[in-house]
């Protein structure tokens, strides 16, 4: 392009200087400089680039110790002994989503505690289970490539079969609901390949499975997501979603299938539900109706509207295929393990509460966000929803606060508190680093939920209601000059837009949009002329909410914050599928960094002016963008302004310095893995690993 030739004939030079020490650090800070050019990208620059980085010293890491080792507690699921009076219980552990597994059974009918840990590759997260009528627990899970398979608990025998029925391999999740029913039989349900939905009935007895799918209409190119299902004595019933969703009725005679109702593709929702003698199903923004909740009942594979609430069904009642005991009475407040992994589960028997103590494995968790306080100290995040902790650098010691049901990827500081959104739904909590963490904490044998007004951090609201921004990540977070806090991110499941929502922390209102960035993702924000404005960087996508094409190339939105409206776009790399991750450098400029379209390999950086637009700069390198575009961000890499006013980043296995002004790198020196940085007096402090480290002394921090 032209401006990039004029550019790169403006800057074209290399500038290398010798090794620099410093002394009393152990290691010296290689300065050489290599400014890239457009103009210049022949295989001697690159060469000469590539040795500079090669070169430069292995920088000095200490290792500060594991700050976050833990395990997540999943869901408690119960089985009714043979005595008819008590329960099994079987509560499941495990660190991230593939395991490895940790199941505690316990039988309250004999005080029986055993635990059994599973090999990794097999997902327990939200695992349907169903009480079949000869009493076994039949446990939905998925294995590694989302294909879902059936364990079973025999309360009898108190043994437990992992992937104990031979499903089919083209049942898949990542939802999969498993019901019981008319017939005694259970079905599973879930997705098919070619993105319609799917099921397979067992028998609990033989265990023999019959699969049917396709079932209803393909939702491709998205994905197709049967959220729940259920089965009478010939037809199944299953919701297919989500863009649109569908109230299928499956024959199992004679393998037709038929759409009982269809929604828009935005603010639909259908939902089926299993009863001992017959289904139901609830379906939200209808085609041809006002958008209102309709009531069904589904008999025969048909839907039948419901008169109201307290009409009774159309066929006649039936008992449950089984008695089973009564509930049992228990507290989970202590089952959230220990730093040495002790965990308890308390049960009433016989009027009398008895707690069944146990012990888990834990592990260390990844270091995924790492952020400065005000106060100096450091405010870190673990992965797989294992929560925060904070790093006192004077002590260069690390302690673990606990969890909030938030996977953590946006932050932003505003007047002392902490904002926090990202996963599911773009939940929205404000954390205040003075005061002691509660959420999660037990007081009186009662755990204080993230909603409770003395939870601190504590839950606002979800920025991904559809008359916001609809997302469900928020990746990005930017505090604006009107005191607003906004936050940026993508939809999932039931589109791919991206969105924008904003939180007003003196009225405690929020607002968002989502239309004008149908087909673009959001993946970071910046504030620019002291918070006025916002520059919002995106990733182009086919909109199949609205109807859009995929745009021919991705650009950076400029926002300005009092009108709360799009003010500008600049596209800073002609055809470039993504504008890839920006940081704000001076009042009105961003450094950002994407890929060189059409030359797999390369990267670009570039400079760009929020006045005009226009571009200052731009210089091709030869590797390629470390992060995957739109990626979830859970890379061992960052990009980010440091307190000598360049941007620092990862490069070749480098730690390495971006001048702002001109684009020239600068290597630090040699660091793998990278990981996300903070900065504290002289001192780096990295994550990417479940180790927290520092880099002690560097002379270059200074502004």
């Amino acid at each position: 392009m032209a401006r990039d030739r004029l550019a790169a004939w403006r800057t074209l030079r290399i500038w290398i200087s010798g090794f620099l020490g410093f002394g009393g650090i152990g290691y010296g800070l290689w300065e050489s400089v290599v400014w890239v050019a457009a103009a210049q990208e022949g295989a001697a620059t690159w060469e000469a680039l590539k040795k500079q980085l090669a070169g430069a010293p292995a920088l000095a890491v200490e290792e500060l110790g594991q700050p976050v080792r833990t395990t997540r507690q999943g869901m408690l699921l119960k089985a009714p002994n043979p005595d008819g009076k008590t329960w099994d219980l079987v509560q499941i552990y495990f660190p991230r989503y593939g395991g490895p597994n940790t199941l505690v059974f316990i039988d309250t009918g004999t005080g029986q505690v055993k635990t059994l840990t599973t090999e990794t590759g097999w997902n327990f997260h939200l695992c349907p289970s169903v009480v079949a009528p000869n009493g076994k627990l039949f446990i939905s899970i998925l294995d590694g490539k989302l294909r879902q398979r059936v364990c079973i608990y025999d309360p009898a025998e108190n043994r437990f079969h992992l992937d104990a029925v031979r499903m089919p391999e083209d049942l898949l999740g990542e939802t999969h609901p498993l019901v019981l029913g008319t017939d005694g039989k259970l079905y599973a349900i879930g997705a098919h390949p070619s993105r319609a939905a799917a099921a397979a009935r067992i028998d609990p007895d033989t265990l023999e499975v019959t699969f049917y799918g396709p079932i209803g209409p393909s939702h491709a190119p998205q994905g197709c997501w049967g959220y729940s299902g259920g089965a009478d004595d010939r037809f199944i019933y299953l919701a297919s979603g989500k863009v649109p969703w569908y109230l299928v009725s499956f024959d199992r005679q004679t393998g037709r299938s038929e759409v009982l109702a269809t929604t828009g593709p935005v603010g639909g929702y259908v939902s089926v539900g299993q009863l001992p003698d017959g289904c139901t199903a609830s379906v939200t923004g209808q085609l041809g109706t006002d958008g209102q909740r309709i009531d069904y009942w589904l008999q025969e594979g048909k839907a039948i509207r419901k008169t109201s609430p307290q009409q009774e069904p159309p066929w006649p009642r039936r008992k449950p295929p089984q008695a089973l005991p009564p509930e049992p009475e228990l507290t989970l407040a202590y089952a959230e393990p220990d730093p040495e992994g002790w965990a308890e589960i308390r049960v009433r028997l016989q009027g009398q509460w008895k707690s069944f103590r146990f012990q888990v494995p834990l592990y260390p968790l990844e270091i995924y966000r790492l952020r400065e306080l005000p106060d100096g100290r450091l405010l870190g995040t673990a992965g797989a929803y294992e929560g925060n902790f904070l790093v006192d650098p004077e002590a260069g010691k690390a302690r673990h606060l606990g969890k909030i049901p938030l996977s953590h990827y946006a932050t932003a500081v505003h007047n002392g508190l902490i904002y926090m959104s990202g996963y599911p739904s773009s939940p929205l909590y404000v954390y205040d680093p003075k005061k002691p963490w509660t959420a999660g904490t037990v007081v009186a044998d009662r755990r204080i939920g993230e909603k409770d007004p003395q939870a601190n951090p504590r839950f606002l609201m979800y920025l991904g209601d559809k008359k916001l921004a609809g997302t469900h990540k928020m990746y990005a977070a930017a505090v604006g000059a009107n005191g607003k806090i906004y936050f940026g991110g993508r939809w999932m499941r039931d589109g791919a837009a991206g969105g924008l929502a904003w939180y007003d922390p003196k009225t405690g209102q929020a607002g968002g949009t989502w239309h004008p960035f149908s087909n673009y993702q959001i993946t970071h924000l910046a504030a620019v002329d002291a918070g006025r404005r916002l520059v919002i960087s995106t990733v182009a996508v086919s909109d199949p909410l609205l109807g859009k094409p995929k745009p021919t190339e991705a650009v950076l939105f400029f926002w300005d914050v009092e009108t709360d409206k799009i003010v500008g776009q600049f596209a800073p790399v002609s055809q470039a599928p993504g504008t890839g991750p920006i940081v704000a450098v001076g009042e009105n400029r961003v450094v950002g960094w994407t890929v060189e379209p059409g030359q797999p390999g390369t990267s670009r950086l570039y400079c760009v002016e929020i006045a005009g637009p226009r571009l200052l700069w731009t210089h091709r390198l030869p590797w390629p963008l470390p992060v995957g575009l739109g990626s979830n961000q859970q890379e061992a890499w960052d990009f980010r302004l440091g307190p000598d006013g360049h941007v620092w980043t990862f490069l070749a296995g480098c730690l390495v310095r971006i001048d702002p002004a001109n684009g020239r790198i600068q290597p630090v020196g040699k660091l793998s893995p990278g990981g996300p940085l903070a900065f504290a007096g002289k001192d780096i402090y990295l994550g990417g690993t479940a180790t927290l480290r520092r880099i002690r002394n560097l002379a270059n921090l200074s502004p």
